[in-house]
């Protein structure tokens, strides 16, 4: 009786460490560009869609998604988030608008990581940029050897990065 139980309640578990929740991962992924975005106001969602959602390793997965935004009436520093019922769209003609794609990393059904990137709206450095910079060092190097550890480099980024 005892290991029914048991296997029971690892079944529950096993169930509970499933897919991650796209919705969570939209709402993650407007968090981050609105920390990001160098406009005063929160940016809302007017379009959204899942790319992919695939496992990358026991515990982990990745939500590829894209989505559009426009800014809305709040600002950043209302308390409001973005998507309160108060924080209505700015009108169409004035309104900053951008198309972002974004993969949010899960790793035991938490959020590991956000990357978000968006045509249309300017960000901020950020530290999703970071790998950006550190790509640029290896740029200014003129040795064979490390035009070659450069271009490594770039590949396994690329592939890490790669959206599927």
């Amino acid at each position: 009786m005892k290991s029914f139980l048991l296997a029971i309640v690892a079944v529950q578990i096993l169930h509970c460490l499933g897919m991650p929740s796209t919705k969570e991962a939209l709402r993650a992924s407007v968090v981050k560009l609105n920390e990001i975005t160098e406009i005063t106001n929160l940016c809302g969602i007017t379009r959204r869609g899942v790319t992919n959602v695939y496992r990358t390793g026991k515990l982990s997965y990745n939500v590829d998604l894209t989505f559009s935004v426009r800014e809305t009436i709040c600002s950043k520093n209302s308390g409001w988030e973005f998507d309160d019922s108060i924080c209505l769209f700015r009108p169409r003609r004035i309104a900053e608008r951008g198309f972002c794609k974004s993969r949010v990393g899960y790793f035991a059904d938490k959020v590991a990581y956000v990357d978000v990137k968006c045509d249309g709206l300017k960000t901020v450095d950020s530290e999703s940029d970071s790998s950006e910079s550190s790509e640029t060092n290896f740029e200014g190097n003129s040795k064979s050897e490390e035009a070659s550890l450069h271009e490594s480099s770039n590949e396994s980024f690329m592939d890490s990065k790669s959206w599927h």
